[in-house]
């Protein structure tokens, strides 16, 4: 054994077990890092040419390789992995740790190690702040107190201008509280893009106002009863008696059976189609329902049919002495024929979010 160390300590080229010649793979492995401060990322790339040359004094300009050596190399290159303690959301200054495995069953060539790299040169970004969003984005609200929504226009000059910002809770927002803008990783990855970061309490505000007043319940309608009138007349023009003067008309028998009210349309209800209208932007609904049966005027006053008929009133808006302004309200009909029972109608509405007036 002292022959074989003295061997290989004067440097003869004899291949002897016990001498170490692996290569230290991290010095061949060069770690670079893109974005900006504090949101930096780590990549890496082997020098695999370098490395080939020098174990096996190679050059694939000039030399040829066997078989055999090539499924050697491809062995080396197979036998390792490697792994960064950190890729992301990284600052300037951080320290990144390299450590490479290497499978020494498939490989003496080169062996494992770490080693520890400084991140630099990522690059300073700019502080989006609150004053300048309140500043350069103008936000409008529409809808119902309670299912408010923004508009947003965005007026910054720069490349910001193309970004779109979203409002938190935006379709349930209510008079008077502070919308605020929502942080997502879409939009923070989307600043980082154009080079700007969030400041620390990133939070601008904006004031909910101007947003539509829908009564919570129908008796907080200021003129319910003008309305409930309404809807009574309309059934009774619609189902007035034809021909009354002859034998040969129709009478109508008329019966309400409910009042209901329903404060919000909501988009995921099936009742958008069952009106003669269709307007799924309707809030504050007030209906009747009312079985309906229609008989002949002759001297046998025969049950010719029955129904049931809805009627109502939708868009219900109240001003600021809570009543609503008649002539934009939006009248609504519907009717269900006899295969529909009066308990089974009731219950679909009540599936469409409206509640008994009592």
């Amino acid at each position: 054994m002292k022959k074989i160390f003295l061997l290989c300590f004067i440097g003869i080229s004899i291949l002897l077990v016990g001498c170490s010649s692996a290569k230290d793979l991290s010095s061949y492995i060069d770690v670079s890092f893109t974005g900006m401060d504090s949101m930096g990322s780590a990549s890496y790339q082997i020098d695999n040419t370098k490395l080939i040359k020098d174990i096996y004094d190679y050059d694939d300009e000039i030399d040829f390789l066997d078989e055999k050596k090539q499924e050697e190399i491809d062995a080396m290159l197979k036998s390792f992995k490697i792994k960064l303690d950190k890729t992301e959301d990284l600052s300037n200054g951080d320290k990144v740790k390299v450590t490479i495995s290497v499978d020494e069953n498939q490989t003496k060539k080169i062996k494992s190690g770490e080693k520890t790299v400084e991140v630099k040169g990522l690059e300073e970004p700019v502080t989006l702040t609150n004053a300048e969003v309140e500043k350069n984005l103008v936000v409008n609200f529409i809808g119902a107190d309670g299912r408010g929504s923004a508009k947003i226009e965005n007026i910054f000059s720069n490349s910001i201008g193309n970004i779109v910002f979203q409002i938190q809770n935006d379709g349930s927002l209510e008079n008077g509280e502070q919308a605020t803008i929502e942080i997502t990783e879409e939009l923070k990855n989307t600043l980082s893009s154009y080079g700007y970061v969030l400041e620390n309490n990133f939070k601008p505000k904006f004031e909910v106002k101007n947003l539509e007043a829908v009564a919570k319940t129908a008796k907080e309608i200021g003129n319910y009863e003008d309305i409930e009138r309404m809807i009574d007349e309309s059934v009774k023009r619609n189902y007035r008696d034809m021909f009354p003067e002859s034998n040969y008309g129709s009478k109508y028998e008329i019966v309400l059976e409910k009042i209901m009210y329903r404060q919000f349309y909501d988009q995921s209800s099936s009742d958008n189609s069952i009106f003669s209208y269709n307007n799924s932007s309707d809030n504050g609904t007030l209906i009747g329902i009312y079985s309906i049966k229609e008989y002949t005027k002759d001297t046998e006053s025969k049950l010719q049919r029955q129904l049931t008929a809805i009627h109502g009133y939708s868009n219900i808006i109240l001003d600021e002495s809570n009543k609503a302004n008649v002539a934009e309200i939006t009248e609504i009909t519907n009717t269900m024929d006899d295969t529909y029972s009066m308990e089974s109608v009731v219950k679909l509405y009540e599936g469409y979010g409206y509640h008994e007036v009592q």
